[in-house]
């Protein structure tokens, strides 16, 4: 019983680990946020530079048409390339995870370089670029790979918490980008280039240390079917010399993929074994998305403008609320195992629901008082704790926990790419849903994410402290 065991044998948590899965998970997530929060806080200097751009190839102004145009292009450029990331994630699983994420946060350089020399060649074009690059990194790396090397370095009773520190560092990224974005910092029309190009910070750490990180035991065991150095391998990173529980689990999955060869994409997705799984992982990133928190990020500083709140007061709002997303997330990191992951999936999504219907009621009643706009903080504030608290740090986990060895890689190739479907088109219809509906565009992500709390409910085991065949065996017992 790996409940009993693990009471009598605590899996420990060395140094060793802690530092590695730190460094791995602040490299790949924090590239994610500080994307999501610099083109909202450098929106100004970007845009101006662009109609100098304009002025400079065609000596025409550019209408406000065209640059909505460019500029849901610039936008949509990150989730886009994390659709390219998305589609890397099961060739580059064949290989050690350290391996290919070193190979994945190497070609930052070359999206940073961008950045840089966009507004010397008077170039938009390379800003798509660079972002194009940023997305597929912080897909492959950050959405597929480091989820499975969380849950197979991480000892078990300490998943969720590795989990959270990856909502943590993308809500670190956004309130960084908020803050470096201030036009007294380098958010303005001559450091703007340079702003952007911070975003390899990371991934160059990363690099420099990855040599001394652990590789995966499962990786070393399932792949290589080396038992000895696998022990070894355990043995150094809980700190203890009875790893049986973990080898007991490794040898028993290996019997079962032995039993049926590796599956492919197209076999999860007609597997009638893995369908409920695969319906969880579709439905839990879609909503994720879909409930509006990156449009809510990305479009922030036009979320207040459009409440009324003053122009001057609303850059420091922005960071005031993806500084609330910070503390948000990092007592969620504290709590993270102290209920199921099915409690705060549903808390989360139920805290979304209401905070969005109190924002679609704010927002077609704004002019009535004074301080109704200011209620609007407070709902977005609401909203991004409902986030931090379930969907935010939960469902990567979750589903990496919820597929066995042999099919979990092709099954977050899948769920990456509904992720990322999902965050490009919440990304290029939320402004024009706002535009066509006004405040009821908010309505329509309320109910989203109560339908989102309502499938957990019934439909979404429990993952926690759970082997992946015990998880997999719930499934398919629903």
């Amino acid at each position: 019983n790996n409940k009993l065991h693990d009471s009598i044998y605590p899996q420990k948590l060395t140094w060793w680990v802690m530092w590695s899965l730190v460094v791995t998970v602040w490299a790949g997530t924090f590239q994610y946020g500080y994307s999501l929060g610099s083109v909202n806080a450098a929106a100004i200097p970007i845009r101006t530079s662009i109609e100098e751009y304009h002025m400079h190839r065609y000596n025409t102004t550019l209408t406000e048409d065209q640059f909505n145009v460019i500029w849901v292009s610039i936008v949509a450029s990150f989730p886009v390339g994390g659709l390219f990331g998305a589609a890397l994630v099961n060739p580059l699983r064949k290989y050690d995870c350290v391996k290919s994420m070193s190979f994945l946060h190497a070609t930052t350089i070359i999206g940073s370089i961008l950045f840089i020399i966009s507004k010397a060649i008077n170039s938009f074009e390379v800003i798509i670029a660079g972002r194009l690059i940023f997305g597929m990194v912080s897909s492959a790396a950050g959405v597929g790979l480091l989820p499975m090397y969380v849950v197979e370095v991480s000892p078990r009773h300490l998943r969720g918490v590795f989990g959270s520190l990856i909502s943590l560092f993308i809500a670190v990224g956004i309130f960084v980008a908020n803050t470096l974005g201030l036009k007294q910092v380098l958010g303005n029309s001559n450091l703007w280039p340079l702003f952007l190009s911070l975003t390899c910070v990371p991934s160059i750490v990363f690099l420099l240390l990855c040599y001394f990180m652990p590789r995966s035991p499962r990786y070393l065991f399932i792949h290589f079917g080396n038992a000895e150095r696998t022990e070894r391998l355990l043995k150094k990173l809980r700190d203890t010399n009875d790893v049986s529980d973990e080898i007991n689990d490794l040898k028993q999955e290996l019997i079962e993929m032995n039993r049926t060869p590796p599956v492919s994409i197209w076999q999860v997705l007609s597997s009638a074994q893995l369908r409920r799984q695969l319906t969880a992982a579709l439905v839990l990133t879609s909503a994720q998305q879909l409930t509006g928190m990156n449009g809510v990020q990305i479009y922030l500083n036009r979320l207040y403008q459009l409440s009324g709140i003053e122009e001057h007061i609303i850059p420091y709002c922005s960071i005031a609320t993806s500084g609330m997303l910070v503390v948000a997330t990092i007592s969620v990191t504290f709590i993270a195992d102290k209920k199921g992951r099915r409690f705060y999936f549903i808390l989360g999504f139920v805290i979304e629901s209401v905070s969005l219907l109190v924002l679609c009621i704010t927002a077609l009643n704004q002019h009535r008082a004074q301080w109704i706009p200011y209620i609007a903080i407070m709902c977005a504030l609401c909203f991004i704790i409902g986030f931090a608290i379930g969907p935010g740090p939960i469902t990567l986990t979750c589903i990496a926990e919820s597929f066995p060895q042999r099919s979990r890689s092709p099954a977050l190739t899948i769920a990456s790419f509904s992720l990322w479907f999902s965050f490009t088109l919440i990304v290029v219809v939320w402004s024009y849903i706002q535009e066509a509906i006004g405040g009821y565009a908010y309505l329509v992500f309320s109910f989203l994410a109560l339908l989102a709390a309502l499938y957990v409910y019934f439909s979404v085991p429990e993952t926690k402290n759970r082997s992946f065949i015990e998880i997999e065996r719930s499934y398919q017992q629903l």
